[in-house]
């Protein structure tokens, strides 16, 4: 690549973006819900749900034989427990995200083609765009998703705290051009 390509590719580049914001269980919440439509857990939704039909039908079937009660009882409680927590999941994890995020306040990201920079109180981090590959959007959100499918692996932006006019634009364009929208 010659030097005056070089040149040219930075200045068309986007330029880095600026957030300030607090973020609260309302983000973490949407961060986790976003994630669980990014990734593979419809996989997941349908093991746990085989999981709790399992523990109900094995449960029918003691009580239906008639010698294990408390057991078979036990089970269809259980299956039931599994079965309603299936959909409760992403507000539960997001509960505690927005718990473990709570105590560093006010956050300063800096996003650009480098990677991404989170300052709080406590923290100065830096990330390559290797840990975020991934990225999702919703309406108050960009969720920038680990390579890790498998993980909680998530750093959310919000919409409210970006900076300048362009600002949502911008930082659109340096996600899409640093990561893959899922």
């Amino acid at each position: 690549m010659s030097v005056e390509r070089s040149e040219e590719r930075q200045v068309a580049a986007p330029t880095a973006v600026e957030l300030f914001y607090r973020p609260g269980q309302t983000d973490a919440i949407g961060a986790v819900r976003a994630r669980d439509t990014a990734v593979t857990s419809q996989a997941r939704r349908f093991a746990d749900a085989v999981v709790a039909l399992v523990l109900v039908g094995v449960g029918v079937l003691l009580l239906r034989a008639g010698e294990y009660l408390p057991v078979g009882a036990g089970l269809i409680v259980a299956g039931l427990a599994v079965g309603a927590l299936i959909p409760l999941q992403p507000w539960l994890v997001g509960r505690q995200l927005g718990a473990a995020l709570k105590p560093y306040g006010e956050t300063r990201a800096v996003v650009d083609t480098t990677g991404v920079r989170f300052a709080a109180a406590g923290i100065d981090q830096s990330f390559a765009w290797s840990a975020w590959p991934r990225y999702k959007e919703t309406p108050e959100l960009f969720v920038l998703l680990s390579a890790d499918r498998k993980s909680l692996g998530v750093a959310l932006l919000p919409k409210r705290g970006i900076l300048g006019e362009d600002g949502e634009a911008r930082l659109r364009a340096v996600l899409d051009e640093c990561s893959l929208r899922t």
